[in-house]
């Protein structure tokens, strides 16, 4: 057994340490090289057909009906090309951030002050649309610290590694192990909460039969309730944000609270909270269908769309 797991973890470490070396060597590239060497890295990854058929399943379940067949095979390029784009500013951010009033606008500030200055803490929702990380490398560039929620990998450096990334300009990281049940996480999230806080979760990935239902593009969805349930339980102000490119910048938009002061109990306020956030996240998603990350099996709960992934 010990043979074996010490053959894992040096197949992991190998692992980290060739994505870390190309890494290295890419982020060197000037930026007129970078972004199209990563839409032509996109480009083949397309054309090798990686993850192609989730993206296209997707694409028609959510926008079949309004779509005709061309423009949902445009929109499925589009997808490929715009996260080579994503990776490259985020490889990038450093440099990015030297112009960052050309390259960035945040709406809504506000709300963060707000919060900030009532020290109850606050809880973003986000989605994997647009560029939120390099987003939050803004944000905290202009003094805004979050606290992100992280999903563990099995590789354990390259967890490191996506760690360091989010944190990479002053943001902190919650290691979740489990998106059903890590207590430990969720004892971080409070204090995180108790400390006045921003706290910053991706909540659009489904999470199966005991997630809390919603629906996205008429859908049913299944969404992980944790962070927002913490959220309700400690009274604390909740809210999304969204990092989208709009006419070759990356705008941040923070939205109005969500309220859910009329919730009888927690599992109502989350359901409140999540379908209002669901319901932002398409009109993004609808608006900008490119920018929105079609590659995860966002309906794998739902047996006859399971059965085309």
């Amino acid at each position: 057994m010990k043979d074996k797991e010490s053959r894992k973890s040096a197949g992991q470490f190998v692992a980290w340490l060739a994505l870390k070396g190309v890494i290295g060597m890419i982020s060197l590239l000037p930026l007129f090289v970078l972004f199209p060497a990563f839409r032509w890295l996109a480009a083949a990854f397309r054309a090798f057909g990686a993850r192609r058929r989730t993206v296209q399943v997707n694409l028609r379940a959510a926008l079949g009906k309004e779509l005709p067949e061309h423009e949902l095979e445009r929109t499925e390029r589009a997808c490929y090309t715009e996260y080579g784009r994503i990776l490259a500013e985020i490889i990038a951010s450093n440099r990015l951030l030297r112009n960052k009033e050309e390259r960035f606008d945040l709406m809504r500030r506000q709300i963060l002050d707000e919060a900030a200055r009532n020290g109850k803490g606050l809880l973003i929702l986000t989605g994997h649309i647009g560029n939120f990380v390099t987003g939050a490398h803004y944000m905290r560039s202009v003094g805004i610290q979050m606290t992100f929620i992280a999903k563990r990998v099995a590789n354990e450096y390259i967890n490191q590694e996506i760690e360091e990334v989010y944190s990479r300009h002053g943001n902190k990281v919650i290691s979740v192990r489990s998106a059903r049940n890590d207590p430990e996480a969720g004892a971080r999230v409070f204090r995180a909460f108790k400390k006045g806080n921003t706290v910053v979760a991706l909540v659009d990935q489904d999470a199966g039969p005991s997630g809390t239902l919603t629906t996205f593009f008429g859908l049913p969805t299944y969404l992980p309730g944790g962070p927002v349930a913490l959220a309700c339980r400690g009274d604390i102000p909740i809210t999304t944000g969204f990092a989208t490119r709009e006419d070759g910048i990356i705008r941040i938009e923070i939205g109005t609270l969500i309220d859910y002061s009329s919730a009888a109990s927690t599992e109502e306020a989350v359901s409140i909270v999540l379908d209002e956030y669901s319901r932002r996240l398409e009109d993004k998603a609808r608006k900008y269908p490119e920018q929105y990350f079609w590659f995860h099996k966002k309906w794998k709960a739902l047996p006859e769309i399971r059965a085309q992934y």
